[in-house]
């Protein structure tokens, strides 16, 4: 019997008047059957955006409010009568996140905003690869998941998207372990899948009216990409994703682990792209269409590699552990977020030369999961090569 496309939602969308993002919002969930198709009357919802760490709007790092709080409008106009909005991010708490996008002023349409701080240690025997979690509170008790991701760039997995916005379901400061517990990117991606597994997310979209690209997912440069992108499949969104940026969709762990694991499809053969206009009535296109009318081949991110030969993939896996995070001194503030943020036991990166020093790293002791990169509030940090005295 023939696979059921999975339907990837396009809606063009190049402002973030709140206004014409609800339209925009409103018209493609109603191409994936409504919001009644994700939330019941009477079920206490989640909506999850990305709140990597407090960050200005225009910055690019976290879910916009536009997008936010259409969404939190589409649930109130359904009935939802409990709704908390709330991440755990990797530095700061949910509120100074929320508060620094604006989010703790203006009409939140009943909902709330999350602690996300408090922690339930949640068993998950069908685990593939992880067997349990620390979650944030409110997602033990929430009954449905809304997954509000942000289109960007990571050192780690190459993009972030819908597959990778629910490790902000782990408490921030668990994160850094699970880089160690989990220290590869195919072995990541899969401990990723484990957490959709678990926890079901009914709804992922992603916010791509303005995109991160280059030094992602915190550092980078925002980009316009002038779409929102909605599906009930996180690997179909994100392969979506791929092709609007020319990258292999193949190339993207969290996408062939998730396909492997269950949790969606990154053959685009089994994706329905679908672009949703108000007035208009919806159509189907290819991916070289969706390319063609949405696409940028000069977003910066990284599509080396390829995935034909064994060969190939050992050069693939060669290349990965030959990049390092670097440190650069003029933009650096000896703020040692980057130290607190290492997983590593004994740490990988320290202030060995004293704090009027750049923090400095011991890379036989690195891992390569750029939490540093990630956390670094100044953009001080890249994922570079290794020079042939660090070999």
């Amino acid at each position: 019997m023939q696979r059921e496309k999975s339907r990837v939602v396009i809606a063009p969308c190049s402002t973030y008047d709140e206004e014409e993002v609800y339209r925009a919002m409103k018209c493609a969930v109603e191409l994936l059957g409504g919001i009644g198709a994700f939330v019941k009357a009477g079920e206490k919802v989640l909506v999850k955006p990305n709140f990597l760490s407090p960050s200005s709007v225009d910055k690019a790092v976290t879910t916009h409010p536009a997008v936010i709080r259409g969404m939190l409008r589409i649930l109130a106009e359904a009935g939802a009568k409990e709704v908390v909005c709330g991440d755990s991010p990797g530095h700061g708490t949910c509120k100074a996140a929320a508060e620094k996008i604006g989010l703790s002023t203006g009409d939140l349409f009943g909902a709330r905003i999350g602690d996300m701080s408090q922690e339930v240690h949640v068993k998950f025997d069908e685990g593939m690869t992880a067997k349990e979690f620390q979650f944030a509170r409110e997602v033990t008790e929430a009954d449905a998941l809304i997954s509000l991701c942000k289109m960007k760039t990571h050192a780690l997995e190459r993009i972030t998207g819908a597959v990778k916005n629910v490790y902000g379901l782990i408490c921030g400061y668990r994160k850094a372990a699970g880089h160690v517990k989990y220290p590869n990117a195919g072995v990541f991606a899969r401990m990723l899948a484990d957490i959709h597994r678990c926890v079901k997310p009914r709804l992922h979209v992603m916010d791509g009216i303005v995109a991160m690209e280059g030094n992602g997912p915190g550092s980078g440069d925002p980009v316009p990409m002038n779409v929102l992108l909605f599906s009930k499949d996180p690997v179909a969104l994100d392969t979506v994703f791929c092709h609007l940026v020319y990258l292999d969709p193949e190339l993207v762990p969290t996408n062939t682990q998730g396909a492997a694991m269950g949790i969606g499809t990154y053959n685009i053969e089994e994706i329905d792209i679908c672009i949703a206009k108000e007035g208009r009535e919806a159509c189907s296109i290819t991916a070289a269409e969706l390319q063609k009318r949405y696409g940028n081949a000069d977003f910066d991110v990284d599509r080396k590699g390829t995935k034909k030969t064994l060969l190939s993939r050992y050069a693939e896996t060669m290349r990965a552990l030959a990049k390092r995070p670097v440190i650069d001194e003029k933009r650096c503030i000896r703020c040692g977020i980057c130290v607190s943020h290492c997983p590593v036991p004994g740490k990988a990166v320290s202030f060995k030369n004293g704090r009027e020093q750049p923090p400095v790293y011991d890379y036989s002791k690195c891992i390569r999961c750029y939490c540093c990169q990630e956390m670094c509030p100044r953009h001080a940090i890249t994922a570079g090569k290794k020079r042939r005295r660090d070999l």
